[in-house]
């Protein structure tokens, strides 16, 4: 527990009954005998953790509750109750979801091998994803606040020419993979990936609490508007470890979306990408085997056959 959490609680009457990690807490109010949390309470210390828990509030407080949710099939919306600064300490807290959390059932360590890459979750969630990410399509992105982020791959292609170098520094990658992925990319229309959808940010199934009448709560909401390609296929790469789980996953996809081969591939470059330069400086001990599937990922999605391999 950090020193200021005691201190954090204290001021907030709450009670701690359970922890997810060191700066998530499973709460009761401090009369509130039960063991059954009734709220979670986030913080962080740090000005990057900071400003993402002020957006997350932003996006709780102000986006959330506004989306017409009795529209959704299976996605239950978070919800807010509080937020603010404490000796340092910027906190968030939302009323608990009572279900089934699927943190606990996937893992990036390379420690973990029995939950590694969504080893523990079930391939039924796949079917129920898709279902999730109809329910997100729906959300009118043309009415969300101008406060919401909105990708776009231009500036994700300047920053992808300064990561890589790094990469190529740190043995990572290898010059004529960036020089081949750097070709690919500069003959994409940029303002086709500029976003279309509503998203978590997060989207797969560690941010997934699967509740009764099979309904999917999504938590973690420091999203914006993406283009849905990079959405799907970040589900589909964080699920290496079970493959079963991306067949049928991809299966629903097509079932019930349009599939453009080339603009998924772009999704899957640039998503595995993304997750490589978040590992790249994690020990090989933790994530090292994580870090060599997204590598291979990466190198092997700039073949379009692999690509269309994919969704046969």
């Amino acid at each position: 527990m950090h020193p200021k959490t005691p201190q954090l609680l204290e001021k907030l009457g709450l009670r701690v009954v359970d922890a997810v990690k060191w700066n998530l807490m499973l709460c009761v109010k401090k009369d509130d005998p039960g063991s059954e949390p009734t709220h979670v309470l986030k913080f962080g210390i740090n000005p990057r953790k900071a400003r993402s828990l002020k957006y997350e509030t932003r996006i709780l407080r102000e986006v959330l509750p506004d989306l017409d949710s009795h529209e959704f099939d299976r996605l239950v919306l978070p919800e807010f109750i509080d937020a603010g600064e404490s000796d340092g300490l910027q906190w968030l807290m939302m009323h608990y979801i009572s279900g089934e959390p699927l943190v606990h059932g996937w893992s990036e360590l390379t420690f973990k091998p029995e939950i590694l890459g969504g080893k523990g979750i079930s391939e039924d969630v796949a079917e129920k994803s898709v279902d999730v990410l109809r329910d997100l399509r729906q959300v009118d992105i043309t009415r969300l606040p101008d406060f919401v982020r909105r990708y776009s791959f231009a500036e994700w292609f300047d920053d992808f020419k300064e990561r890589s170098s790094v990469l190529v520094q740190q043995s990572f990658l290898e010059q004529d993979v960036v020089s081949t992925a750097m070709q690919l990319f500069s003959d994409k229309k940029v303002e086709r990936y500029e976003g279309s959808m509503f998203t978590n940010g997060d989207f797969y199934a560690r941010n997934f609490i699967m509740l009764p009448q099979g309904k999917i709560a999504v938590v973690d909401w420091v999203g914006g508007i993406d283009p849905w390609e990079f959405v799907a296929m970040h589900a589909w790469l964080m699920m290496w470890g079970n493959a079963r789980w991306q067949t049928r996953y991809i299966r629903e996809i097509k079932r019930h979306f349009p599939i453009d081969e080339e603009e998924m591939q772009i999704g899957l470059l640039v998503e595995s990408f993304d997750r490589i330069w978040r590992w790249r400086d994690e020990p090989e001990m933790n994530v090292g085997f994580a870090r060599t599937q997204m590598l291979a990922y990466f190198k092997q999605c700039l073949e379009m056959e692999y690509v269309r391999d994919i969704f046969k």
